[in-house]
């Protein structure tokens, strides 16, 4: 998938950074992430829309969210460059993709050996009849 990242304002509010978008394969835009600066360094926090619950206290709840664990370092690795970018103009991206595409196994592992887990033949489990038995999409 192909993340672009864009620094729509920084800020300098507690431990917010920045304000940053990003746009999804050319398709989607997602607005609102924040660059924040926690215990660990920063991070992109989701964005949230926030609501009373039962006790009136305030909750917080995301918009939008990644589902997997690559996905996660793929936009935060997105965002935090851009923000980096965005400080200093002349920073080089530590993988020196700048806003290409971003793969979860990219520079991750030496060639030899490793086989990209993205392009490989999903496996079906028995009770599901296995891929040589399944029906192409739209037949039933």
């Amino acid at each position: 998938m192909k993340v672009e990242a864009r620094i729509d304002r920084l800020v300098q509010k507690g431990n917010l950074k920045a304000i940053a978008s990003i746009t999804l394969d050319g398709m989607f835009v997602v607005k609102g992430l924040k660059v924040m600066d926690g215990r660990k360094g920063l991070f992109v926090s989701m964005p949230q829309e926030t609501f009373s619950g039962k006790g009136g206290e305030k909750q917080y709840s995301n918009i939008f969210f990644v589902l997997t664990n690559s996905a996660q370092t793929q936009l935060q690795e997105a965002v935090l460059e851009a923000y980096q970018l965005r400080l200093n103009p002349s920073y080089v991206p530590k993988h020196g993709r700048g806003q290409q595409e971003y793969g979860p196994y990219q520079n991750q592992y030496p060639a030899q050996g490793f086989q990209d887990q993205r392009f490989a033949e999903p496996e079906y489990p028995e009770f599901l009849g296995g891929s040589d038995d399944m029906l192409p999409m739209g037949i039933y």
